[in-house]
């Protein structure tokens, strides 16, 4: 197999879509299959630097914004909280699409143009996204078979005012390459796209037993080999891990909050990592690093908080570790918090619980939120992560 994988690029410093495709990648090289992306900005440079085969792309801007403007705002991006009502859910799908500037009929028109000249050079026979809209025109305009990464929540927003701006720049490239016109539901959600659930049916609400769906428990590779410089693992402390994202917990509130608890409970040290921080800060036993290697942490966790990304939450979880989570009003990190918090495996908290009292309630109720996120971490690796999405999507397609 000849697999190109045309990546979900944005201008923000955003990578949770990166490390499920390399994840992917990973696996297909392994089976022997060759492998080549389509990227731009940080993430094509992030991948070259990973030694992989990439196609440039051109970049991405928020809103389709100048360069200058769109780098202030994606850097800061950490440092705010969505101005919406406490509990209120905002966002979808589309509005992604068009935060990311895909809604600009002209960009989009060069991406899929530069799509098409990457699946001749490279003689792809299949493509493979984490959502990247390029990737569903290619495979409509070039018959090519294409499997994404999925989640149930990706289909709420159908009319939405996002959706028809994404209708609109689709539709003359649809009309260009002379094929059917779609709407972008029926385009991103047809049953020809094979869908990749990183996850498992405790967490999402798409019946495994649909011919075009497949949980694989997990997508998780760690797209950075450095990680906390001082991180020493010290006898009798115990550890919580924090990330926040973008656009739900400001860093802000983080600074003010998390010292207030953590430096009273000596019991624990406190690690952050937020992509907008340049070096390591420190408040008493909490620490904010530029980055935090989740995988080498989490073992000696006994909490994560985070905003509520799939990667972070399945993360977590595959090594038995509950969740706090603030997911804000993203629609998807709210969904995702929400099923957590059905599970039992950790707790939802709206903008408001961001108090001293209430995330000391919920570490209290370690012990009892430990046990149900073993039941799931169980049940992630039994569903085989990205080698079984390279072999469901095998037997799919060949």
């Amino acid at each position: 197999m000849r697999l190109l994988i045309p990546v979900f690029s944005p201008a923000h410093p955003e990578l949770g879509g990166l490390t499920r495709v390399i994840a992917v990648a990973e696996a297909a090289i392994k089976r022997g299959h060759q492998v080549a992306f389509c990227a731009s900005g940080h993430i094509e440079a992030t991948l070259r630097n990973r030694g992989y085969q990439v196609y440039a792309m051109p970049p991405s801007t928020v809103f389709g914004l100048p360069k200058s403007i769109s780098h202030k705002i994606g850097f800061n991006l950490q440092y705010v909280t969505l101005p919406f009502q406490s509990g209120r859910s905002f966002g979808d799908i589309w509005l992604l699409c068009v935060l990311a500037g895909f809604a600009r009929k002209s960009f989009l028109k060069d991406l899929v143009a530069e799509g098409v000249k990457a699946v001749r050079s490279f003689r792809a026979n299949a493509l493979f996204t984490d959502y990247d809209p390029t990737a569903f025109l290619l495979h409509q305009i070039t018959g090519l078979p294409i499997a994404c990464t999925y989640s149930s929540v990706f289909k709420q927003g159908t009319s939405s005012f996002s959706w028809k701006l994404m209708f609109r720049a689709i539709a003359p490239i649809l009309k260009h390459y002379k094929q059917p016109l779609q709407t972008p539901d029926e385009l991103l959600f047809t049953p020809s796209v094979f869908k990749i659930i990183p996850t498992i049916p405790e967490l999402d609400d798409v019946d495994p037993s649909r011919s075009d769906v497949c949980y694989v428990g997990q997508l998780c590779e760690d797209i950075k080999n450095n990680s906390c410089s001082d991180f020493e693992f010290q006898d009798k402390k115990r550890y919580v891990f924090t990330y926040t994202g973008t656009g739900s917990i400001s860093l802000y509130s983080l600074r003010k909050i998390l010292p207030q608890i953590f430096t009273t409970n000596k019991n624990y040290i406190c690690f952050v990592g937020a992509q907008s921080i340049k070096t390591p800060q420190y408040y008493g036993s909490v620490e904010f690093h530029p980055y935090v290697n989740a995988e080498e942490i989490l073992p000696y966790c006994d909490w994560t908080i985070c905003h509520g990304g799939q990667n972070t939450i399945v993360h977590s979880l595959r090594h038995s570790v509950p969740l706090i989570i603030f997911p804000g009003s993203i629609w998807e990190r709210r969904y995702n918090a929400q099923k957590v918090e059905q599970t039992g495996a950790g707790f939802m908290g709206e903008s408001n619980n961001l108090t001293v009292e209430w995330i000391n309630n919920a570490l209290k109720m370690q012990s009892e939120c430990a046990k149900q996120a073993k039941i799931l971490s169980d049940q992630i690796y039994s569903y085989g992560g990205a080698d079984s999405a390279i072999e469901k999507i095998e037997q799919k397609f060949f």
